[in-house]
């Protein structure tokens, strides 16, 4: 992805923005001509540029980008793209780059604007992404925005906007690094894993890495730079317990203020625990991490690594050991934990019994993301009381197919 230098003005705290004027050199042009010049932009929007250029001249490559990150890369016309702008309302600063057969560049800076204080109520979207499957598993993409049913406690709701294209990625690589990951080259299989999943990231993604034993790590900060999101999956070592719950916790609180589809991918081989094996390795429990994955609009994507995972049951720390000792397991399994982490976040739970099968499980996180379908509605209750509401998404007159999508939200000011 490429980072370009920012042509705003900032004195004494006013936004000052060159203004929009095509590129010329001599003949030759370009210009946009969807979005305007301060236009505001909401949800899936257009980008569309005019070229002018001399005989004998000709378009290597057209470029459009967002905030100085390219979203999109041009070899022929049509000059047009979509780009889902989300529903905060945000000014950006939109351009057109295009590089020449000659060597040479011209390029065409705009400003959208911010929408305004009076018109925020018109955007207060509840944003959903479904992924639709069908009786045998295959991904149903042919669906339009007439085929989708919501509901918010049972009451039907309006969709308000509907694509298909995806909206940028922020995804929050964790990983477990606790002692029992060096068994069996499971950390070296997970890092090779998670280095393919870096190659399905597209331009405006973004990811960091975290990684968790007795304590969470955050070894690279949100970056579009797949090397150093790789340097960092690659330096990861195995020692100390399992703080599950916490990486959870803090990776959610990191995201939640993106604009973008918030992603967690989630990699454990074993419970939340110490070292010793006495005391839980989290300072926040099951609860508090799912509600703040809830709470940040969150999708986890959990991969279970290991055999028998239904049987690797948590423990409830208010007993003594043996007042856990019981047939089964009263309090849950691994498996349980992280089932309830997936599916009520909208994301999903794959098990890997062999570490030499977790590129498989990267991979089909990998597609889920490229096949999920992107809508938004406003409420019918306007209320932000901060209660809890359930959503359910549905596709009419079809039984036969399976839609995973998040269970619900909290009536908070942003969605």
């Amino acid at each position: 992805m490429r980072k370009f230098s920012n042509v705003f003005l900032a004195a004494l705290g006013i936004l000052v923005v060159l203004p929009a004027i095509a590129a010329q050199d001599g003949d030759r042009s370009v210009r946009f001509i969807r979005p305007r010049h301060l236009q505001t932009i909401l949800g899936s929007t257009t980008f569309e540029a005019e070229v002018h250029l001399p005989d004998g001249v000709n378009v290597q490559q057209l470029l459009f980008a967002v905030d100085g990150f390219a979203v999109a890369a041009l070899e022929s016309p049509p000059w047009k793209t979509e780009w889902d702008a989300g529903d905060s309302g945000n000014g950006y600063r939109l351009e057109v780059i295009v590089r020449l057969s000659d060597g040479t560049e011209i390029s065409q800076v705009i400003a959208t604007t911010e929408l305004r204080i009076n018109q925020r109520a018109v955007v207060d979207l509840v944003n959903l992404y479904p992924v639709v499957r069908d009786g045998s598993g295959r991904y149903v993409t042919n669906l339009t925005k007439d085929d989708f049913e919501v509901t918010e406690r049972g009451m039907p709701q309006t969709i308000s906007r509907f694509t298909t294209e995806q909206r940028p990625l922020r995804v929050g690589i964790v990983m477990d690094t606790s002692l029992s990951m060096a068994k069996g080259g499971r950390l070296a299989s997970a890092q090779q894993a998670a280095l393919g999943f870096l190659e399905s990231l597209k331009p405006g993604d973004e990811g960091m890495v975290v990684t968790f034993n007795e304590r969470v790590r955050v070894t690279q900060d949100f970056t579009s730079d797949r090397a150093l999101l790789g340097k960092a999956i690659i330096a990861t070592t195995a020692h100390g317990g399992t703080a599950l719950y916490d990486a959870i916790w803090r990776t959610s609180r990191m995201l939640r203020d993106f604009n973008a589809r918030r992603v967690i991918i989630f990699l454990s081989d074993g419970r939340d625990e110490s070292t010793s094996g006495f005391e839980p390795g989290s300072l926040h429990t099951l609860e508090e991490a799912l509600d703040q994955a809830l709470r940040s609009e969150v999708m986890v994507f959990a991969i279970g690594l290991g055999k028998d995972l239904d049987k690797e049951c948590t423990r409830d720390w208010s007993q003594t050991p043996s007042g856990n000792k019981k047939k089964g397991c009263p309090n849950g399994s691994l498996q349980d934990v992280l089932a309830r982490l997936s599916d009520s976040t909208g994301g999903r739970l794959l098990l890997s019994q062999s570490a030499r099968r977790l590129r498989n499980a990267f991979d089909n996180i990998a597609n889920d993301l490229r096949n999920q379908y992107s809508l938004a509605y406003s409420s019918t209750d306007s209320s932000k009381d901060g209660k809890w509401r359930p959503i359910k998404v549905s596709v009419k007159g079809r039984p036969d197919v399976r839609v995973i999508s998040r269970d619900g939200y909290f009536a908070t000011a942003a969605n």
